[in-house]
């Protein structure tokens, strides 16, 4: 991937795939529960920063094994990863399931957290307003919903069938099916009322996959952080604004 290099890191015997680029202060991005659109948006982030880009367990090549049995295994995973890194402290920003994955890990590990950014996410429960079930969506709705710029997925997604493409996502579908507890995690709400750090939410308003009426709950859980709202962006926000990313930079650098 341009401007970033791939990279494979030992922690505890899985091999963890990392997608790395810059230096400076560390800045670590957890992707949510789909990695088909890449990180190729957050190579600006690499210019004033040391970019970190793990992939979960059962993601992009990270080995499933042993699965995850839930949020904490994937956040002592994550610890142990920053330890075969040799890094300590970090701005951490989540998208979608990774904001779930990040407010969890910043709850569990808040010395090693400076500053944290939280898109789009998963994990708080919004009954009038449900999160979309992807995993009934066939692939072409999904990627619909997803976001209101198809361009994202040129080059990614295949024309017709390519086992190597549904694998990868099938996989996928495994780690998830034993992380994710259901609709919502009814542990979070007390996670969120811990972080003390400065925080930053942003959403887009057209999101049809984590709707925008999440966002009110994620402010009345950290109501000292900061909001950023993209008129217009889906669920897909960082590669569909690139004002976005840009944003966290400015956050990140304080």
């Amino acid at each position: 991937m341009s401007g970033l290099e791939r990279r494979r890191v030992d922690v505890g015997g899985r091999e963890t795939v990392v997608y790395e680029g810059g230096e400076g202060q560390p800045l670590v991005f957890m992707h949510g529960g789909g990695i088909v659109e890449g990180v190729g948006c957050f190579v600006p982030l690499s210019d004033g920063f040391r970019f970190l880009a793990p992939q979960m367990p059962g993601f992009g090549g990270t080995a499933l094994e042993p699965p995850l049995r839930g949020i904490d295994d994937l956040v002592e995973h994550n610890a142990r990863l920053l330890d075969a890194l040799g890094v300590e402290r970090i701005v951490l920003v989540g998208h979608s399931l990774g904001g779930w994955a990040a407010a969890s890990f910043a709850a569990a590990h808040p010395d090693r957290v400076s500053r944290l950014v939280i898109a789009a996410a998963y994990g708080l429960d919004v009954p009038d307003h449900p999160i979309a079930n992807a995993r009934a969506m066939a692939p072409g709705e999904l990627y619909r919903e997803l976001t209101n710029d198809p361009a994202i997925f040129e080059g990614l997604v295949p024309d017709g069938p390519d086992p190597e493409f549904d694998a990868a996502r099938s996989l996928e579908a495994r780690s998830l099916g034993g992380l994710v507890p259901g609709p919502f995690d009814p542990s979070l709400p007390a996670k969120l009322a811990t972080l003390e750090m400065p925080l930053l939410l942003q959403w887009g308003d057209d999101d049809r996959i984590v709707p925008f009426a999440h966002l009110p709950a994620w402010r009345a859980a950290l109501p000292a952080a900061g909001v950023e709202v993209y008129e217009g962006a889906g669920h897909l926000l960082y590669w569909e604004r690139p004002d976005s990313v840009a944003a966290v930079a400015a956050f990140a650098a304080g």
